[in-house]
């Protein structure tokens, strides 16, 4: 009964601290357990975004503004956490590089280890056996793939430069140059205290 719903918000005081968003409910629910549940409006679950581009730590640094319930120091530890499941990872290495950009949409109580997994899971979903091809007729595995992806990312200014850069390094890698690029020097330096930034 709705009526009987709103006499009993309104007699015990939950009328007014109702809260928007979204819930779910059960026709097998009390009245008061779901005077109860609209109490609350944080939502159960978080949109979470990877940036293109972004450092491990730069991930770790918006865990908490994000509603997750995750330590950045909890991450950087799951994401450097060495993976000998995934073919596409070398077991010495970490998650860098494999931590797909895309908008997530986790359960607010999932733990560091089970977002990184499903984010590097999901960095599998998109190699394509077309990719791989690729990589193998540049003469890269994945690994270097992914490493010189991730320094074509952050050299251009515009995405249409990419191709040229990437074509431009392969040449040198494959004249036995060295890339002479900044942002593997920026990479290495890691954070920047005159500027507060990681790059």
């Amino acid at each position: 009964s709705a009526s009987a719903f709103r006499d009993y918000l309104v007699y015990s005081g939950l009328d007014t601290t109702i809260q928007s968003g979204d819930f779910i409910l059960s026709p097998a629910m009390s009245p008061m357990m779901i005077a109860d549940e609209i109490q609350d409006g944080t939502p159960d679950q978080v949109v979470f975004t990877v940036l293109a581009g972004w450092r491990m730590e730069e991930i770790a640094e918006s865990l908490p503004t994000s509603g997750l319930n995750i330590k950045p120091e909890e991450f950087l530890v799951a994401a450097r956490a060495p993976r000998s499941d995934l073919d596409y990872i070398p077991t010495d290495a970490t998650t860098e590089g494999y931590l797909f950009p895309m908008q997530y949409t986790f359960p607010r109580g999932i733990r560091a280890d089970e977002l990184v997994r499903t984010v590097i899971q999901n960095f599998g979903l998109y190699l394509t056996p077309e990719l791989r091809e690729g990589f193998g007729e540049q003469g890269l595995s994945i690994f270097e793939a992914v490493t010189l992806a991730s320094i074509v990312e952050r050299e251009a200014v515009v995405d249409d430069e990419m191709p040229t850069i990437a074509s431009v390094f392969l040449n040198r890698l494959d004249a036995g140059m060295k890339l002479d690029t900044d942002p593997s020097i920026q990479y290495a330096i890691g954070w920047n205290p005159t500027q507060n930034t990681w790059w």
